[in-house]
């Protein structure tokens, strides 16, 4: 796609006043990216015909590619319709495709269709339609003067499905890929800060990295992402060869080369594939562990269960973690770390149980166990029996996906045979 270039309007007031995050302009960037149309510009306008024209005009001035989310709804706050009628100088007709499949997503789901439902059947004259299977309002592909604007819906499934399902296609049609070649690689890593990762595990990447090669480390709460791109290198073998030396120098801390690909479904495989059964002890994660592991299809082919162990009766009563334990060195502590793992595991009768406990804040802790001080505890029968001591933040969500994380490293180490731990914490064994 030669040359081409993007800009995207997201519409709504949500995303100005910050009640929802704007996660489509990223992800819709990441897949213009890879298709060889880069995103260079984003704008943000509230629900206002003004300001959707104003955006709108001011992108088709300055990109091949407009892409439009939002405001196609039903309600009427919804008026992108009205903003691209008025740019295209065109009228509405009601589509009897899209008046049809309206009709059927009502009748599917026991519901009435109104007249304001029907009205997402009225569309430009002009204007393709790439049905939108998952909810009523189709998207909406316009040309002009060898010009492309594409209308989604805001629902992020929605946009990934038409986008995927039928943009991406229309356009590799329509432009067909020519001059401009990107390559593009993604590893995901766990178990790693950023700083650590980029001077430490890959220290010397000025010295390697092809001139035309561009690489960028993305963390997250799980950890941290290495995105390698290059538009039009003039050889193919310097990006390999730079992506293996990523590979190798990093290999320890990659679970895997799939941008897609999580680091619980990634442990499922592991564990199905190994023929093993987990089960979780949480006290300072509240059952974080379970449901973001059960988020994974398939894994109640080795996931056995979990204990909510968050007040001490329960850690002793329903578990049995021993009263002394807790009395002598506090429920925040190694001691109780590891039987909460093992007890899990006997209990659950699996062959890795994983517990935790800590002080997830914000308030809560003290001079000995400041508020991110988090014990997991790890059991495989009579081959390995541990517990690690964390330093997270003094945020509590990010405190509970970051156990997660570490959880499911300290699994997958164990499961490779890899050696050492997840950021390097202090390690205590019965």
């Amino acid at each position: 796609m030669a040359n081409h270039s993007a800009g995207i309007v997201t519409i709504g007031n949500e995303l100005l006043n910050g009640d929802v995050i704007n996660t489509n302009a990223s992800w819709l960037g990441q897949i213009l990216r890879g298709i060889g149309i880069p995103c260079e510009t984003v704008l943000t306008v509230s629900d206002d015909m003004e300001s959707i024209l104003s955006a709108v005009n001011y992108l088709w001035d300055n990109h091949d590619l407009v892409i439009v989310t939002g405001g196609l709804g039903p309600t009427r706050d919804d008026v992108t319709k009205s903003a691209l009628l008025h740019f295209f100088e065109d009228q509405p007709v009601r589509d009897e495709n899209v008046l049809a499949h309206v009709t059927e997503y009502f009748r599917k789901r026991g519901r009435p269709v109104s007249e304001v439902n029907r009205q997402q059947a009225d569309i430009p004259s002009r204007a393709r339609i790439m049905f939108n299977d998952l909810g009523t309002a189709p998207g909406l592909l316009m040309e002009k003067d060898d010009r492309i604007l594409a209308a989604m819906p805001g629902v992020p499934y929605e946009l990934k499905h038409i986008t995927e399902k039928r943009l991406i296609p229309l356009l590799e049609q329509r432009w067909e890929k020519k001059e401009r070649r990107i390559s593009q690689k993604y590893y995901r890593t766990t178990g790693i800060g950023e700083s650590d990762l980029s001077e430490r595990v890959l220290g010397g990447l000025e010295k390697v990295i092809p001139d035309t090669v561009d690489i960028a480390f993305l963390p997250h709460p799980s950890g941290v992402d290495i995105r390698i791109t290059e538009i039009n290198g003039s050889s193919q073998a310097a990006f390999s060869d730079f992506c293996e030396w990523i590979q190798q120098k990093a290999s320890l801390f990659i679970f895997s080369d799939d941008y897609h690909e999580t680091l619980g479904r990634n442990l499922v495989t592991l564990l199905a594939d190994s023929g093993k059964t987990l089960s979780f002890a949480e006290s300072c994660s509240g059952g974080f562990l379970a449901s973001s592991l059960t988020d994974v299809p398939g894994s109640s082919r080795c996931f056995r269960g979990s204990v909510i162990a968050y007040d001490n009766e329960v850690k002793i009563n329903t578990l049995g973690v021993s009263s002394d334990a807790i009395e002598e060195h506090g429920a925040v502590s190694a001691p109780v770390a590891l039987e909460m793992a093992k007890c899990a595991g006997k209990l659950m009768r699996t062959d890795y149980a994983i517990s935790t406990t800590g002080v997830a804040g914000p308030g809560g802790g003290t001079r000995d166990k400041p508020v991110g001080t988090i014990w997991i505890g790890f059991w495989a029968g009579d081959v390995e029996h541990f517990a690690c001591r964390f330093h997270f933040t003094t945020e509590r969500l990010v405190n509970k996906e970051r156990s997660f994380a570490a959880a499911m490293d300290l699994l997958r180490r164990n499961i490779r045979g890899l050696p050492g731990y997840p950021y390097q914490p202090e390690v205590v064994r019965p």
